[in-house]
Formats: C-alpha cells, sequence, structure tokens
C-alpha cells in the first residue's frame, strides 16, 4: 500500500503556492500604498493650486483641507489593514507548510518502520523454513507420538 508521491507532493506545493502568493500580495499592496503616498503629497498641491479657480474651495478651504486629511487617512488606515491581513495570511501559509512537512517526515518515518518490520518478519520467515526441524510441525498430534 503505497502513496503515489504526486499525492503526497499536492499539499506542500499548495502551501508552497500559496506562501509565494501571499508575498506577491504583500508586493501589491505596498505599492499601492506607495502610489496612495504619491499621490497624497501631489493631491495637496494640487487643492492648493485649484482654490483660486473654484470659489467654493477658497471660501472654504479650511474645511476642504481637513476633509482631504480626513480621507488621507481613512486610506491609510485601511491599507494598514490590508497590510496586516497580507502580513498575517503569509504567517499562516508558513506554518502551514511547515506543519505539512513535519507531516510528510512523519508518514515517510511510519512508512520507513512498516518496511523494517515487514523485512524482519520476513527474514524471520525464511530463517524458521530452512532451519532445521526436530519436532514435528504438524497441527494435531497423534495418540502414540512418542
Amino acid at each position: 500500500m503505497t502513496i503515489p508521491t504526486d499525492q503526497l507532493e499536492a499539499p506542500l506545493q499548495f502551501w508552497e503556492s500559496r506562501v509565494k502568493a501571499s508575498r506577491w500580495l504583500i508586493v501589491k499592496t505596498l505599492s499601492l500604498g506607495v502610489l496612495a503616498t504619491i499621490c497624497g503629497v501631489l493631491g495637496q498641491g494640487w487643492l492648493e493650486d485649484a482654490s483660486p479657480l473654484f470659489p467654493i474651495i477658497s471660501q472654504n478651504y479650511g474645511i476642504w483641507q481637513a476633509g482631504y486629511l480626513l480621507a488621507l487617512l481613512v486610506v491609510f488606515l485601511i491599507w494598514a489593514a490590508a497590510m496586516l491581513q497580507k502580513f498575517s495570511l503569509l504567517r499562516n501559509s508558513k506554518q502551514g507548510r511547515a506543519m505539512q512537512q513535519r507531516i510528510d517526515e512523519h508518514n515517510e518515518r511510519i512508512a520507513q518502520k512498516k518496511l523494517e518490520a515487514k523485512l524482519r518478519r520476513e527474514q524471520e520467515l525464511k530463517e524458521r523454513e530452512t532451519a532445521p526441524s526436530f519436532f514435528k510441525n504438524s497441527a494435531r498430534s497423534g495418540k502414540f507420538d512418542y
């Protein structure tokens, strides 16, 4: 009863692909954060440049600036939560991969012990068959066996 190696490798490959995907998600989320930071810095300048053009902005510039900073803060908090989630996913994936490796090693040790026990039993059986027998090996004894 041997299990094909592709079935044994499938869970480990799953965890490997999940770790790789988690790393890419972190890179993508980090790059989106950098892009949002650049837009945030440029947006502050754009708000200052737009205040003389639009009278509604110039009349309530303090409110517009506070709203813009609040929007930036909300975006940052959402980005920080996304980064925490991605790092948690990466840690979970690494733990799952390590657990799967330990399970595979344990299963290999058990299979090796079973194989050694089977070989030992076969060897003992061969030794019994080749050893000279001084006693009758029948299951039932006769009435007058001496």
